[in-house]
């Protein structure tokens, strides 16, 4: 019954970061081609299915506790059910492992992006360098100004 359960877990789990996996990728694309239409739809989505399998990895990690309890419990099982759930759990740890390089590349361009922007608007308008200062001493954000570009980029 238990090792149903864990078979279950696992299973949903795989489905869930495959699921991430899309969306993320659907992510990038939107990002690197700028189409924001959809892009709040997707952050939703992928926030939804982080929760989901945030509440997975909870139950998953009560009945199968840490990776040595994982192949310690595992171990006692007939060799069948054993190469399933080790399989599966590797599976697990695969896909959470190209997500978060995923997301860490996406980080990586979009830190450059901001930069890049920043450095340009700092060029086409070196007047918005000046810093406002309370009366505390604390820095206030300028009150940004228009700017008119007659070339385009």
């Amino acid at each position: 019954m238990e090792t149903e359960a864990q078979i279950r877990i696992l299973q949903e789990q795989n489905e869930v970061l495959e699921r991430l996996a899309g969306i993320h990728e659907s992510l990038r694309k939107a990002v690197m081609n700028r189409e924001w239409t959809d892009f709040e739809a997707l952050l939703a989505s992928l926030h939804q299915y982080s929760d989901h399998f945030e509440a997975l990895e909870a139950e998953r990690s009560r009945l199968m506790g840490d990776i040595a309890t994982v192949y310690r419990s595992v171990a006692r099982l007939p060799e069948e059910e054993r190469s399933l759930i080790t399989g599966m759990y590797r599976n697990l740890k695969r896909q959470i492992l190209a997500i978060r390089m995923a997301n860490e590349s996406l980080a990586t361009y979009l830190n450059e992006a901001n930069i890049m922007v920043k450095s340009f608007l700092e060029a086409a308008c070196p007047e918005r360098k000046t810093r406002f200062y309370s009366r505390w001493g604390t820095q206030v954000a300028a009150e940004p100004r228009s700017m008119m570009v007659n070339h385009s980029l």
